[in-house]
């Protein structure tokens, strides 16, 4: 049902940029809500595109996402340095607890 929903908004949002398109809103309040429709729209068609596998990312990786949106929010040139950072601890697969104990 998330998926469904997802999809749904996804489309929800690019029908609200076509309809801000086709009436020109006066204020900048009007501006802003096309502006986030025509940003989180694609977005989210990508994600319920996308779905299947974003529900198999591991618990480990969602902590250093949020951690790199924390850097973005604060300063945006970190960002060249944690990215890399973040696709090296991917690839690499930390696992945490499964060390098997020597006997």
């Amino acid at each position: 049902m998330r998926r469904h929903l997802i999809g749904i908004l996804g489309l929800l949002l690019l029908l609200g940029v076509l309809v801000t398109w086709n009436w020109e809103p006066d204020s900048a309040w009007g501006t802003q809500i096309r502006a986030g429709c025509w940003r989180l729209g694609p977005l989210l068609i990508i994600l319920w595109l996308a779905f299947p596998q974003v529900e198999r990312v591991p618990a480990w990786l969602w902590v250093y996402i949020i951690i790199v949106l924390v850097l973005a929010a604060w300063k945006p040139k970190l960002l060249l340095i944690a990215i890399p950072i973040i696709v090296v601890l991917a690839v690499l697969k930390p696992r945490f607890g499964r060390r098997k104990r020597p006997e």
